[in-house]
């Protein structure tokens, strides 16, 4: 059966419509409600069209596969712009933006998403670049300018490479939760920065 195939009543809009926003932020509401109650696995593109009460070509008229409606209900992305503001104290901004990134692993719809996304990633090349803008284009710029600030405070070794700490702390963050499933995410942002912040720091 064509996924794409559906009823007279739900072809296509005629040309140069606009979709309805609203249409979307249900189909977005849905799979969210479906990625927390059932989990990865059982989100379908029939099951995201049900609960959000629209046709399946509607689905698919906007996105491609079912881990394209995963990703952008799961990972839209927030302001990054807060949490990587230098205060002028790196250790305690390294605390703050470790502690976002935990609780953006912990939340129920991208702890319910990220693994099923990071395989999906392999038969989709363009979720891998999406992925990767995703944790990438969106704050490691920002990252770098805190480990320069903390350069700067003579909290960091002039030659630490910012995106080789930033690689360290995501996947330790992302290992920590999705894997190991921890519960205390203040001992973890603690051990994490006390980590990152010896491995980093000037020697005395």
């Amino acid at each position: 059966m064509n996924p794409a195939a559906g009823p007279p009543e739900c072809t296509a809009p005629a040309r140069g419509r606009r979709r309805d926003p609203r249409t979307r932020e249900a189909i977005m509401a849905a799979t969210r409600t479906l990625l927390i109650r059932d989990g990865y696995d059982q989100v379908t593109i029939e099951a995201v069209a049900r609960e959000a009460g629209v046709s399946r070509p509607t689905v698919y008229r906007r996105w491609p596969s079912k881990a394209h409606v995963v990703f952008d209900a799961a990972f839209q992305m927030g302001d990054t712009v807060e949490i990587l503001t230098s205060t002028g104290d790196f250790v305690a901004d390294l605390q703050r933006f470790l502690h976002a990134v935990v609780q953006f692993w912990r939340e129920p719809v991208v702890y319910a998403a990220a693994l099923g996304i990071l395989a999906e990633r392999h038969r989709h090349p363009e979720l891998r670049i999406r992925a990767q803008q995703l944790l990438d284009e969106a704050t490691a710029a920002r990252f770098s300018a805190l480990v320069r600030d903390g350069i700067d405070q003579d909290a960091v070794a002039p030659g630490m490479d910012a995106e080789s700490l930033y690689d360290t702390v995501i996947g330790s963050t992302f290992y920590a939760v999705h894997v190991r499933d921890i519960t205390d995410a203040d001992a973890l942002v603690t051990h994490l920065c006390f980590l990152a912040t010896r491995g980093a720091s000037v020697e005395r």
